[in-house]
């Protein structure tokens, strides 16, 4: 009977401890469970292959018109880009097999450049005359940048390059005819008819700049150059003047 009791008793109820007094009962502690962190990508967003193969190509392209306008066309290796860009030379031969192919890419660069410079230049002038005559102010300004001089190198060194030479001409063919026809255009827009001087004019002042600015890689001859550029635009004036007329 008293053992039927014993089992008939709850099992709910506090149980005594060793000292004979009633154990509290504690609530249960609740375990959070923290979550997987979050992937890096969502922290920072992952860039896209295709946007990181453009800078990759970028970083490598500015790194070689650093290198030309530092060291010039012979000096200016593959390898000693790579290092300049910090890149691998997997990622060099992956966007530029040869010398002859980084070289074109950073020719095209510079183009590209060059016309953003001469956008931003002109357009800060209303009339039609004063950008035609500001056209030597801001060659001889590109000249002496970094892009400038490694155009220049450019042109040098791929005389007598048989991987570059050919293709640099046939580029450097084709910048020539587009700009001699921007210049036409303008000077169609001041009521010039002459195409034959035209030409022969954009010829003249497109070399001589060029000329100038090889000239400007000694400081010592920069006195005369300044001179010498003043005379050009003398000329210039003269000749706009002059075709306008008729």
């Amino acid at each position: 009977m008293f053992l039927g009791c014993a089992i008939a008793k709850r099992t709910d109820s506090p149980e005594p401890d060793v000292a004979g007094k009633t154990a509290i009962r504690k609530p249960p502690v609740k375990v959070r469970v923290k979550s997987a962190p979050r992937k890096a990508a969502h922290a920072r967003a992952r860039v896209p292959n295709v946007e990181r193969s453009a800078l990759t190509r970028l970083r490598l392209v500015e790194a070689t018109v650093q290198c030309l306008y530092e060291l010039g066309y012979h000096q200016t290796s593959t390898v000693v880009v790579t290092q300049r860009a910090k890149v691998s030379r997997g990622a060099m031969l992956h966007h530029f097999p040869s010398k002859a192919d980084l070289m074109m890419a950073t020719m095209d660069h510079i183009r590209g450049k060059r016309g953003e410079a001469h956008r931003k230049h002109l357009e800060k002038i209303t009339t039609e005359r004063e950008q035609f005559l500001q056209l030597i102010d801001v060659l001889w300004e590109e000249f002496q940048t970094p892009t400038g001089v490694a155009r220049i190198e450019l042109m040098l060194g791929s005389r007598n390059d048989p991987e570059l030479g050919p293709r640099f001409s046939k580029l450097n063919l084709e910048l020539e005819v587009i700009h001699k026809e921007l210049i036409w255009s303008r000077a169609q827009r001041l009521g010039i008819r002459n195409r034959k001087k035209v030409d022969a004019f954009t010829q003249l002042y497109a070399a001589a700049v060029r000329g100038l600015a090889i000239d400007a890689l000694w400081p010592q001859s920069m006195p005369d150059i300044k001179g010498a550029i003043a005379l050009l635009k003398e000329a210039q004036l003269n000749l706009l003047e002059t075709l306008a007329e008729k």
